[in-house]
Protein backbone atom coordinates (compact mmCIF):
# COMPACT_ATOMS: atom_id res chain seq x y z
CA UNK A 1 0.00 0.00 0.00
CA UNK A 2 0.87 3.23 -0.83
CA UNK A 3 1.63 5.68 1.68
CA UNK A 4 1.63 9.75 0.52
CA UNK A 5 2.88 10.83 3.63
CA UNK A 6 5.59 8.97 3.76
CA UNK A 7 6.50 9.77 -0.11
CA UNK A 8 6.05 13.58 0.25
CA UNK A 9 8.21 13.72 2.89
CA UNK A 10 10.71 11.25 1.12
CA UNK A 11 10.76 13.84 -2.00
CA UNK A 12 11.39 16.91 -0.06
CA UNK A 13 14.28 15.50 1.64
CA UNK A 14 15.70 14.27 -1.73
CA UNK A 15 15.05 17.72 -2.78
CA UNK A 16 16.74 19.50 0.14
CA UNK A 17 19.48 16.87 -0.04
CA UNK A 18 20.02 17.08 -3.83
CA UNK A 19 20.13 21.36 -3.70
CA UNK A 20 23.00 21.23 -0.92
CA UNK A 21 25.09 18.59 -3.12
CA UNK A 22 24.65 21.23 -5.95
CA UNK A 23 25.36 24.10 -3.73
CA UNK A 24 28.28 22.73 -2.51
CA UNK A 25 29.53 20.94 -5.57
CA UNK A 26 29.40 24.42 -7.43
CA UNK A 27 31.16 26.20 -4.19
CA UNK A 28 34.08 24.03 -4.34
CA UNK A 29 34.68 23.90 -7.99
CA UNK A 30 33.82 28.02 -8.26
CA UNK A 31 37.84 28.66 -7.54
CA UNK A 32 39.25 26.58 -10.15
CA UNK A 33 36.44 27.98 -12.82
CA UNK A 34 37.49 31.54 -11.54
CA UNK A 35 41.53 30.60 -12.06
CA UNK A 36 40.06 29.31 -15.87
CA UNK A 37 38.12 31.70 -17.06
CA UNK A 38 41.31 34.66 -15.48
CA UNK A 39 43.33 32.70 -17.97
CA UNK A 40 41.39 33.04 -21.07
CA UNK A 41 40.68 36.78 -20.05
CA UNK A 42 44.38 37.19 -20.33
CA UNK A 43 44.91 35.28 -23.61
CA UNK A 44 42.11 37.10 -25.50
CA UNK A 45 43.43 40.00 -23.93
CA UNK A 46 46.89 39.75 -25.73
CA UNK A 47 45.41 39.07 -28.83
CA UNK A 48 43.75 42.16 -28.80
CA UNK A 49 46.97 43.99 -27.99
CA UNK A 50 48.42 42.22 -31.21
CA UNK A 51 45.64 42.90 -33.23
CA UNK A 52 45.20 46.36 -32.83
CA UNK A 53 49.53 46.83 -33.22
CA UNK A 54 49.19 45.26 -36.38
CA UNK A 55 46.46 47.66 -37.34
CA UNK A 56 48.09 50.74 -36.14
CA UNK A 57 51.36 49.95 -37.97
CA UNK A 58 48.79 49.71 -41.16
CA UNK A 59 47.29 52.94 -40.55
CA UNK A 60 50.89 54.46 -40.66
CA UNK A 61 51.76 52.63 -42.95
CA UNK A 62 54.78 51.30 -41.26
CA UNK A 63 53.73 47.67 -42.19
CA UNK A 64 52.26 45.32 -45.10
Amino acid sequence: MKHLDNDTTAAIATGISGSATIIHFSQTWQPVAAFVLAIVGIVSGMFAIIYYARKIKQIDGKGK
